[in-house]
């Protein structure tokens, strides 16, 4: 058995593009990039669209555009995504989850 075994991730993404001019594709494109920097491989993405929040902490952003990923690799990856991407304006929240197949 190899030593560094795969994970399956299903990560949701809350984008906050009130400030910024990139569209959803543009953030879809760099973060792509940014998993198979890290060692992970994209096997499936979707725009989920605008969505409202059922509680938002802050009333004047009240609904994010969703954007949810899939993708593999090591168990270390989830960390490191999250770290990488701590100080981008345009992601409001992550949410991994891993996936049995």
């Amino acid at each position: 058995m190899s030593a560094t075994t795969n994970k399956h991730y299903k990560t949701t993404f809350i984008l906050d593009l009130r400030e910024s001019e990139d569209d959803s594709a543009k953030v879809l494109v760099d973060l792509t990039e940014i998993l198979t920097s890290l060692g992970g491989a994209v096997t499936d993405s979707e725009d989920l669209g605008i969505r409202e929040f059922a509680r938002a902490a802050d009333r004047r952003f009240s609904r994010g555009h969703y954007l949810e990923v899939h993708f593999s690799g090591p168990g270390t990856l989830p960390a490191q995504l999250k770290e990488k991407l701590r100080l981008d304006k345009r992601v409001n929240r992550i949410f991994v989850e891993s996936v049995l197949l």
